[in-house]
């Protein structure tokens, strides 16, 4: 028998100790590559906003995209840095909202108005104001309180709290009566109303039996600004 040189089992041990690892590489799985998302592209938007029936533009909406936003100026107009692949919704008091989604550096929006209480004055003025901000109020001693519903007594004493969803119209302007039932301290402020439920009565404001001057109040839709008019100013109130 011929004895095997020192390289022959040299080699011999090197295949051996490979086949003996080739199964413990095999379960080592190679790692993969771990690919980031590229950032999303920012640009700056700019555009107008303006009211969808007569087309004039509106101050003071806000635009808003991924928790950035602008406000427009007397022209309507604003600029926005944002993500191009994102989304836009402009809205403003007395207006429905509006969302596009952005795919360039312009982008308009013509915004439909919201429902709306129109105030027409003995003086001839009419006030358009925002359905959902629009309330009834008074000022007291120490501060001003409004309410969605209004305090009133029917003829006979009958104590009811309409809600403003209630009506559908109040005629004015208020003024002084005298009706025991619901005042017994004198004079009481007078209005007639007609109820959605087709219900027409004349009514009186509970709290003007203490000296309180009652009003309709809430955003005009025009200017976005408040606005208070005493019920002895009004003439009509129609409701949506």
């Amino acid at each position: 028998m011929t004895v095997p040189s020192r390289s022959v089992r040299n080699i011999c041990a090197l295949l051996f100790a490979a086949l003996a690892a080739a199964p413990l590489l095999a379960a080592v799985k190679p790692k993969q590559r771990v690919v980031l998302p590229p950032h999303a592209e920012k640009i700056t938007v700019i555009g107008t906003v303006t009211d969808a029936v007569s087309g004039e533009p509106l101050k003071g909406a806000i635009v808003t995209s991924a928790g950035m936003s602008a406000v427009t100026d007397a022209n309507g107009h604003y600029a926005l840095t944002c993500s191009l692949t994102s989304d836009a919704t402009a809205s403003r008091v007395g207006y429905l909202p509006l969302k596009k989604s952005i795919t360039g550096s312009q982008l308009d929006f013509a915004l439909q108005r919201g429902p709306a209480v129109t105030v027409k004055t003995t003086s001839g003025q009419t006030i358009v104001l925002d359905f959902n901000s629009t309330k009834f109020g008074y000022a007291d001693a120490f501060q001003y309180i409004s309410d969605d519903a209004i305090n009133l007594c029917k003829p006979g004493g009958a104590p009811i709290t309409p809600n403003k969803n209630e009506f559908a119209k109040i005629t004015g302007p208020a003024h002084a009566a005298n009706e025991s039932s619901c005042c017994n301290h004198g004079p009481v402020s007078a209005l007639d109303v007609q109820f959605k439920s087709g219900e027409h009565t004349t009514v009186y404001i509970v709290d003007s039996c203490f000296g309180v001057t009652y009003d309709i109040l809430g955003v005009e839709r025009s200017s976005a600004t408040a606005k208070y008019i005493h019920f002895t100013d009004v003439s009509e109130v129609t409701f949506p």
